[in-house]
């Protein structure tokens, strides 16, 4: 790629087991900035669908944050802008940023700060996950959590002194970055459960939902009005562990999920290139819309995407191409977050193989055939926004879900009414007596 000019200086898992807001959203898209000299607001934000990716930096990853070089960043911002995206998500990492219980780590925040300026000048908004324990697969305890004397941990979703830091912290970040017009938004984690379950932290749902219940009041009160969401992807969902599907669907802003067609083996049961592994994502969303409330809540596919360990790579903008489609095709999507960005520097080790090729560029910052694809979409939905299909009919789901069982048995049946060009929805057993709700999402059919 060109060399770009100097920057002046600115202050995871199983399938189904086996298979196994919005009103909020347009306030944050609004909100004034304390930077004046910044650019206008991103235009944008005014799609439909938006469209991001989750910020890998190619040099240091998210090292970034004690070893920083910014004019790395900025080469790295300039690639994502290049693409016609309008937001990233950003992983702080939580032993770095809160060694001690009542101590965050003042450059870190001028940093992140400083990213937040950086991605201003490229029109792009920045949510921000802030509770990071396991990013990537590893493991990041700060060590306030740890007891010297016998090593154990304190739970983070259940422990209150742990909880009264962690809302602690989330207020001295909206301190700091609150009012910029870049923040999104808090994301409280990415996928706590896989830093609680391996390090033995047990909760109840009925903890899990007061947990999210704490943190996001907190949010709505340090940082009115933005995007507040929880990042998880399909666990919780299909097994009755740390959440309610009822709690995941009326907390926060917004609904976030992490739609993994490979983590998840759909992609190696049913083929790179089937109806089953293109549409996944496009039937979560479906799936969590049923289990919603408020009609008018939106869902969010925080993360998204695929490796060349999953399929050959000559598939992968096809695969990429059809499942941005199928989740496009839904009504009450905010957005599709890619990731990631770039690939991570194999200089560093220990990260599972796929880490490695996740990026639509190389870590040289070489814009890879996937990235072209999804550029070229992003370009064609802003020319022609895509309208929803009309989804008339739709697949019944019990209250009582079984873990995983349930799931799995509404699973071939929905991308059996796919192939058959049908775009189904899913609704729960008991809405079905319910003609207003049905006739509001505009369901006329039902499969049971």
């Amino acid at each position: 790629m060109p060399e770009r000019a100097a920057e002046p200086p600115i202050d995871r898992r199983k399938f189904f087991g086996v298979t196994a807001g919005a009103a909020a959203a347009t306030t944050l898209l609004t909100t004034a900035s304390a930077h004046a000299d910044t650019p206008p607001p991103n235009r944008h934000r005014h799609r439909r669908v938006r469209f991001g990716v989750n910020y890998v930096p190619s040099k240091n990853w998210w090292f970034s944050w004690s070893d920083w070089d910014r004019a790395s960043i900025a080469a790295d911002l300039d690639d994502i802008a290049s693409l016609g995206m309008d937001h990233i998500r950003v992983m702080l990492i939580w032993s770095e940023l809160q060694p001690n219980a009542n101590y965050v780590r003042g450059e870190q925040l001028d940093r992140l700060e400083e990213l937040l300026d950086l991605a201003d000048r490229r029109h792009l908004d920045v949510q921000v996950t802030v509770l990071n324990g396991a990013v990537s697969g590893v493991l990041f305890v700060p060590p306030h959590l740890i007891s010297n004397s016998d090593g154990t941990i304190r739970n983070v979703l259940t422990d209150p002194t742990a909880i009264e830091r962690e809302q602690w912290l989330l207020t001295r970040i909206a301190e700091r970055i609150g009012r910029h017009r870049r923040f999104m938004g808090f994301d409280l984690s990415n996928e706590i459960h896989w830093f609680a379950k391996p390090l033995g932290m047990a909760a109840t749902q009925a903890q899990g939902d007061a947990w999210h219940t704490t943190l996001f009041d907190t949010c709505e009160k340090v940082a009115p009005g933005k995007v507040h969401v929880s990042g998880i992807d399909h666990w919780p969902w299909q097994n009755d562990e740390y959440w309610t599907r009822h709690g995941l669907a009326t907390s926060g802003t917004m609904t976030a999920n992490h739609t993994w067609a490979g983590w998840t083996q759909v992609i190696q049961r049913y083929g790179s290139l089937s109806t089953s592994s293109t549409h996944y994502s496009e039937f979560f969303i479906e799936l969590i819309k049923a289990f919603h409330t408020d009609l008018g809540r939106q869902v969010w596919i925080e993360e998204t995407g695929v490796s060349t360990v999953w399929m050959d790579a000559a598939d992968i903008p096809a695969w990429t191409e059809r499942s941005i489609r199928a989740m496009a095709d839904c009504t009450g999507l905010f957005g599709i977050t890619w990731w990631d960005s770039h690939d991570l520097n194999p200089d560093l080790s220990g990260y599972v193989d796929l880490e490695y090729d996740l990026g639509l560029f190389t870590n040289k910052r070489e814009l890879k055939p996937i990235g072209k694809t999804i550029r070229n979409l992003i370009a064609e939905y802003d020319a022609r926004p895509p309208a929803p299909s009309r989804r008339s009919t739709a697949l019944v789901l019990p209250d009582d879900v079984i873990p995983l069982a349930d799931f799995t048995r509404l699973f071939d049946p929905f991308m059996k009414l796919v192939d058959q060009g049908e775009r189904p929805a899913i609704v729960l057993q008991s809405r079905t007596e319910d003609p207003a709700y049905l006739a509001a999402r505009g369901i006329e059919n039902l499969t049971r």
